[in-house]
């Protein structure tokens, strides 16, 4: 048992071993990331280096995004009501939604009954609508599309107390909110390109099987059934064509347009249904999208909507416990901690600091006068990457004594060699 860390331990019935199980809310507490608050359920305080992760994670995906050709864009966090009704949240997603009131201004005084409070507004749950209004600011020619709108968005969805569960059951969250307006011919070549954006993304973050679901139309939905059979057959012909397995869901498509869910599996073989693609033709009529086409006619766009980490909170989530809170370098919040053994060496301390952080790296200083065995000790339990111990031989020698998280023992490396080394451990897109 890790001392700290709430562990649990089950058996696996495909490899009858026993597996170590982390909470990461207890990872959580334990590396410093973040915690909950019995006021504010279903909502995260993010810490420092929690923050500091979380940006992380959206500056790798804001790279992807841009190689496939995404804009990053910034919606209002509160919409109208009138906007929701017309998109049919209001009538098909109510009970998930927060509405935002305001006093009639006939009985807007201290003592006002509450119960005059009109529902104006309503926080977000999803960017669509919004996204819709930033594509209808400018008249559209084809020669524009595919145009691809990405934000990390945030949003609010209210779920029942019951079903809160820590980082993987939010009432508030940020996703990659993406929604590409298109031609219909475009369709496959965009599934192809989603597809192969969470191939790569999720063997960046250390998961190498994903599955797909085909999630067909549900009870409750906009649209006839012959813009459903359309979309559902694109979807089902453009997976047979790209060579992907697939499983239908009858059912559990959006009330706008059938999907495709993806879900990764983790180390421990659970599954986590993250990212997904939809096709819709319903809201491009609701409110009357168009673009010029070729011939000089109005044309009516598809929209296809799209998350490949869905909620980064439940990513990050599901991440700590996938790699028990041992993040990879590129990922961890401290990548390199520097500790002194004693004040004669705290110089040398900061220049090693100084010189990682010059060639990006983030580090982090102990130079308190605690015994180097209670750093070492502390840095360990937080999962630190790489802890470099520095003294005066180190000092002297232009080295520091270096112990990597999960490898036996030490080793003493010429500053300059581990600067090389680093300067390598960047991840890059191709």
């Amino acid at each position: 048992m890790v001392s700290g860390i709430g562990i649990y331990a089950i058996t696996s019935k495909l490899i009858n071993r026993r597996i170590i199980m982390y909470d990461h809310r207890e990872l959580a507490k334990v590396m410093d990331l973040f915690h909950f608050e019995e006021h504010s359920p279903g909502m995260v305080f993010w810490h420092p280096l929690g923050l500091r992760m979380f940006r992380v994670i959206e500056d790798f995906m804001r790279q992807v995004y841009e190689v496939y050709g995404f804009e990053e864009v910034r919606s209002p966090l509160m919409l109208s009501r009138v906007l929701w009704e017309k998109s049919g949240h209001w009538e098909k997603f109510r009970e998930n939604i927060f509405v935002v009131g305001s006093l009639d201004k006939d009985v807007a005084t201290e003592d006002a009954d509450l119960n005059q409070v009109s529902a104006d507004y309503a926080l977000k749950p999803m960017s669509c609508p919004a996204h819709i209004a930033i594509y209808k600011s400018h008249l559209r020619s084809y020669r524009d599309l595919p145009i691809r709108m990405m934000e990390f968005g945030m949003v609010h969805r209210y779920e029942p107390s019951g079903t809160l569960s820590g980082c993987m059951r939010l009432r508030q969250f940020v996703q990659d909110d993406a929604h590409i307006f298109c031609q219909e011919a475009d369709i496959h070549n965009e599934i192809r390109n989603f597809l192969r954006m969470v191939s790569e993304v999720y063997q960046a973050f250390g998961y190498e099987n994903f599955h797909l679901k085909i999630a067909l139309r549900p009870e409750k939905r906009l649209g006839s059934d012959a813009q459903w059979d359309k979309a559902e057959a694109l979807l089902i012909e453009s997976c047979n064509a790209l060579g992907y397995a697939y499983e239908l869901s009858p059912g559990e498509g959006a009330f706008y347009g059938p999907k495709i869910e993806v879900s990764l599996e983790d180390r421990l073989g659970r599954a986590w249904q993250c990212g997904t693609i939809q096709i819709d033709f319903n809201l491009p009529e609701i409110f009357d999208l168009s673009f010029a086409s070729s011939s000089g006619d109005f044309e009516q766009p598809v929209i296809l909507h799209q998350a490949v980490l869905g909620s980064i909170e439940r990513w990050i989530g599901i991440l700590l416990e996938n790699q028990g809170g041992a993040l990879p370098l590129w990922l961890a919040p401290v990548q390199v901690a520097v500790a002194s053994i004693s004040e004669k060496s705290v110089d040398w301390a900061e220049v090693v600091v100084q010189r990682l952080r010059a060639i990006g790296m983030r580090v982090e200083l102990h130079k308190s006068d605690r015994t180097i065995s209670n750093k070492i000790r502390e840095l360990s339990a937080r999962k630190v990457p790489f802890i470099a111990v520095v003294g005066e031989r180190e000092a002297a020698n232009s080295s520091v004594n270096l112990r990597r998280f999960g490898v036996p023992g030490q080793e003493e490396i010429a500053l300059v060699q581990l600067e090389k080394e680093l300067i390598g451990s960047h991840i890059k897109l191709v």
